[in-house]
């Protein structure tokens, strides 16, 4: 979809996510900056980041160690650290959340209760999408969740965030008590769940083309 209006899109694996078979004791949030860094600089030019959820992490840390790599940072229903912070500190300060009941920890990495899936991630989608989707999940493993966000410079690229209303992984009332604490460019509401690529794809392409403007 966001091909069909002209851009390039590419959706990586972060380390230990999706295809990606990194033990889990390489695992850091500097490497999924790296990870993230590679992918920018092998395009040959300046790109929108766009971060889901703890994603929202990862591109920060990226833009924070090379931020001549991209031009603005989307932020989907997504953390957006301040130094010190570490995402399971943030999602821990959400008690509208269904996370603490839709997972479970273990030694080395957080487990998702598949069971709970649907109403915690995939509330608005369709059966078809839910069974993919849950096909597809991985749990997370624990010492990115952990790690405090570093201290920097602060970031001079173009930012914005876009809120999902209907969230029960990452509330709403976090969602805005997180990205109201920066100059973001702009801020779009989705009235939709935790995984609008999902449940409304057209219309988070149609604003992730409106916001690919903010490009410095």
């Amino acid at each position: 979809m966001l091909e069909a209006r002209g851009h390039r899109a590419v959706a990586i694996d972060l380390p230990g996510h999706g295809n990606d078979r990194t033990p889990f004791y390489r695992i850091t949030l500097g490497r999924y900056a790296v990870a993230i860094s590679r992918a920018a600089s092998a395009l040959g030019e300046r790109v929108v980041a766009v971060g889901h959820s703890m994603g929202g992490f990862a591109i920060s840390r990226a833009a924070v160690s090379s931020p001549e790599l991209f031009s603005s940072l989307v932020y989907l229903s997504a953390f957006v650290p301040t130094p010190g912070e570490w995402m399971a500190g943030l999602a821990l300060r959400d008690p509208d959340s269904l996370l603490l009941r839709g997972t479970f920890p273990g030694p080395t990495h957080l487990y998702p209760r598949r069971a709970r899936a649907k109403d915690l991630f995939y509330a608005g989608c369709s059966d078809v999408d839910v069974a993919w989707a849950k096909s597809r999940l991985r749990p997370d493993p624990l010492l990115p969740l952990l790690q405090r966000f570093p201290a920097h410079r602060e970031l001079e690229l173009p930012r914005a965030f876009i809120e999902c209303t209907l969230d029960k992984a990452l509330s709403l009332p976090r969602q805005r008590a997180m990205y109201q604490r920066f100059p973001f460019d702009r801020v779009v509401s989705m009235k939709t769940d935790h995984s609008p690529f999902l449940s409304a794809p057209d219309l988070l392409a149609e604003h992730l083309d409106s916001l690919s403007e903010l490009a410095a």
